[in-house]
């Protein structure tokens, strides 16, 4: 983790899983689009800082991996992570629905 920590950990672990319980679809999304990994089926958000996510990533295989994944712009406090978790699935949208139509 980054030395950007926070200190609300209750907010913090309330968020993490809500995001594992209920963006399963969103999370496998930013994988995709904010990394190299195209094969994963499964991401449980484990902890995040200001600068970005520690995640375990699920590939296709059934290999665990872990990653970070930074924030494009970092949080200025523990609330912005559904902020910048919006956003970033916007873009990963917007860039899939872009591939999308080049097949066509």
């Amino acid at each position: 983790m980054a030395n950007t920590t926070f200190s609300n950990r209750k907010f913090m672990d309330y968020a993490i899983n809500h995001v594992n319980a209920d963006h399963h679809k969103e999370m496998v999304m930013i994988v995709q689009e904010f990394t190299d990994l195209t094969g994963a089926s499964d991401v449980t958000v484990m902890d995040y800082d200001a600068e970005g996510m520690e995640l375990i990533v699920v590939q296709e295989e059934k290999e665990e991996q872990k990653m970070r994944v930074d924030f494009p712009s970092p949080l200025q406090g523990p609330h912005d992570f559904r902020t910048v978790l919006v956003e970033m699935v916007k873009t990963a949208r917007t860039k899939s629905t872009k591939k999308d139509n080049l097949k066509i």
